[in-house]
């Protein structure tokens, strides 16, 4: 199920943040985090990738992507989703919701990184964005209030970065639609996220709009 979605009944799921710089061999390692399945999309900062080799690397990372049901994002290069076929953009702020909806349309979603500010969640909101990164870069304590707050309001889905196990098993109790682990699961993804699909457990009922 990709981020912009929300059903009667919804699955928590995974979102993968792709290493910056984007290695070459990439898009295998890739593959192995996928097979595990429960992985909803994966965002990519390009940003890194040597310029004539990230067409190439970033359209193989969408091909694995869609074989296994997960979408791709790409941040802060709306256009680059066009010349790749990568599925939406991650922005880093709302400012640039706008310019993106007019380049990618309707159909594919674009999420909007929130740090601490509950008015700057709301305004994303208003402003069309499709999900929401809560609490970027901000402690956990603070990351989590976050999402038990928007998640307790708001029906538009949330993701959240987590550190370890423990610190999702809070984030899925608060009400975070989409885990997104730690970097370091892609030196062994297979082990390191089985630890993480462990603690998603069943179909909940979708939030009701307030």
């Amino acid at each position: 199920m990709q981020p912009s979605a929300r059903e009667k009944e919804f699955a928590p799921a995974l979102l993968l943040a792709a290493p910056q710089p984007l290695p070459a061999d990439f898009p295998a390692c890739l593959e192995r985090a996928l097979q595990g399945g429960e992985v909803a999309g994966v965002i990519v900062d390009a940003s890194g990738a040597e310029a004539q080799a990230r067409l190439s690397l970033l359209a193989e990372c969408v091909t694995r992507c869609h074989q296994h049901g997960a979408a791709l994002f790409l941040l802060e290069e709306p256009a680059l989703v066009i010349q790749t076929g990568a599925d939406g953009v991650l922005l880093r702020s709302a400012e640039g919701l706008e310019a993106a909806r007019r380049l990618l349309g309707l159909e594919r979603p674009i999420g909007v990184i929130i740090a601490r500010s509950r008015h700057a969640a709301m305004e994303a909101g208003e402003a069309g964005a499709d999900w929401l990164l809560l609490g970027e870069e901000e402690p956990f304590a603070r990351r989590l209030a976050l999402v038990r707050w928007w998640s307790g309001l708001f029906v538009l889905p949330c993701a959240a970065r987590c550190e370890t196990p423990a610190e999702a098993a809070a984030l899925l109790k608060a009400g975070s639609d989409f885990l997104i682990p730690p970097v370091a699961i892609w030196h062994h993804p297979e082990a390191a996220l089985a630890a993480y699909r462990g603690l998603l457990g069943p179909p909940r009922p979708a939030r009701a709009a307030c």
